[in-house]
Order: C-alpha cells, then sequence, then structure tokens
C-alpha cells in the first residue's frame, strides 16, 4: 500500500466544514487490508480542496490526506457488522 502523508497531531483547516456526504465523519474505509476511520474532513487553500483525516484504527495514528489521495489507493466504505436480533 502507498504510503499516506502523516502528521504528528490534528492539522487545523482555516474554515473546517463538511464538505460533502460521499465521505461522511465516523465512516470506515479499508483497502482489504488495514482498516481506517474518518474522523473529520475540512476544506483547505484557495482551491478548497477536500481533506481528510483518517484514524489507523490497529494502531490509533491519524493521517492527513486528500481526499484524492483516498480514490487513488482505492479505499472504499465499509458498514460495521449489526448485531443479530435476539
Amino acid at each position: 500500500m502507498p504510503s499516506l502523508d502523516r502528521t504528528n497531531g490534528p492539522r487545523q483547516a482555516k474554515s473546517p466544514r463538511q464538505p460533502s456526504q460521499a465521505l461522511p465523519d465516523g465512516a470506515y474505509l479499508t483497502d482489504g487490508k488495514s482498516l481506517f476511520r474518518i474522523e473529520r474532513t475540512v476544506l483547505d487553500g484557495p482551491q478548497n480542496e477536500v481533506f481528510v483525516e483518517l484514524e489507523d484504527c490497529a494502531t490509533l495514528e491519524l493521517i492527513f490526506c486528500s481526499a484524492r489521495s483516498i480514490s487513488e489507493l482505492e479505499l472504499r466504505t465499509v458498514e460495521p457488522k449489526q448485531p443479530a436480533a435476539a
């Protein structure tokens, strides 16, 4: 898996907003090997580029990357399994 741009902590955008429902906060993404949780999405820069803060579910490390890199890495959303009705 290509490496993502990793930071030492959360990066503050000038005006954080929820840019789209395509990558909702709290959603889970996987490449089939690793699992990530979307902590938040923000618009940043003069082009209002979408950035995503991911949490690696195995290491709890925060990763800040562009939404474009997520599509290039072919990460896909996954739904948590619902418990069976009793």
